[in-house]
């Protein structure tokens, strides 16, 4: 006898935006989101495309009934665990609306984190060469462009349906980066070999065996590939860093991403490789997040 999946309540219909909010709310909450009068409320705004203020302005306001399937539409896909983002169509990251959907990981608020350290650091050199690794929505390499106009970025992405939310996005932005199909840093050309400043990366850094363990929203929908990065999670890590010594100037920084836990050995593998001034920050939680180091040669 096959099994059945039992289906989310269904949001009650809309009077007041107040009431449907917090219809929206218990939904949401009874469906295991972490966040759910949040959610319900970004859902809300959406759908009505005004703010989340003026949801609390026009909380007695009639629900507009033309807005109402659009609405319990949202607010179910939600309930089955769908990334916020997904149902919004776009995320914030440092200031920058992106576009995100199915087959692009959601950018996180810890890799504003990692983009703001490729940032400070590619305002030190000068008029620098950037490259953001593994791209994805393109969230990091923007970042980089509006915050540093006078950067020359590039962003290298293998998976096809995420180098097209990155398009979209270099579209959206109108910022200047150079997307280039392919893994790591295989699609740059030869002559930015020695030339590149700073070498950004979100990689993939889970092991393998903790993705049963995560959240419905990653599992049921983010790419495992952008995700899981073998039996400790360090396999795309520990491959960056033996390719990028051919690419990084004398002096020129990498930048990582990656897990609390595997923070010290990545410092310490930075150090024997060849890195100076190795530096480990911490995210907005207060957990270790973010390795880099000058690459000072062999």
């Amino acid at each position: 006898m096959g099994s059945s999946t039992e289906a989310p309540p269904q949001t009650p219909r809309p009077g007041t935006i107040g009431e449907a909010v917090r219809a929206a709310d218990r939904v949401l909450e009874m469906a295991g989101c972490d966040t759910p009068l949040g959610d319900a409320q970004w859902i809300a705004a959406h759908a009505l495309d005004t703010s989340r203020a003026g949801l609390f302005v026009d909380a007695d306001r009639e629900f507009p009934e033309h807005k109402r399937d659009t609405f319990e539409n949202l607010v179910a896909r939600r309930a089955h665990r769908e990334p916020l983002a997904y149902v919004l169509g776009t995320a914030l990251f440092r200031g920058l609306e992106l576009e995100v959907g199915p087959g692009v990981l959601v950018p996180r608020p810890e890799t504003e984190v990692t983009a703001g350290r490729a940032i400070e650091l590619a305002r030190a050199r000068g008029r620098a060469t950037v490259v953001d690794v593994g791209t994805g929505s393109a969230a990091i390499a923007l970042a980089v462009a509006a915050e540093v106009p006078s950067a020359r970025v590039f962003a290298t992405e293998p998976s096809a349906a995420a180098r097209a939310w990155a398009l979209r996005n270099l579209a959206r932005t109108g910022l200047r980066a150079t997307l280039l199909p392919g893994e790591m840093m295989d699609p740059l050309h030869p002559a930015l070999g020695g030339a590149v400043d700073v070498v950004v990366s979100n990689p993939p850094y889970v092991p393998d065996d903790d993705w049963s363990g995560l959240a419905p929203e990653i599992q049921d929908y983010e790419p495992h590939e952008a995700i899981c990065g073998g039996e400790d999670g360090l396999d795309i890590v520990v491959r960056l860093l033996q390719e990028a010594p051919r690419w990084l100037a004398i002096g020129g920084w990498i930048v990582i991403e990656t897990g609390e836990d595997q923070a010290t050995r990545l410092e310490r593998l930075l150090r024997v490789i060849g890195y100076a001034d190795v530096l480990v920050t911490k995210d907005l939680a207060d957990r270790n997040r973010v390795v880099e180091g000058r690459w000072i040669g062999v």
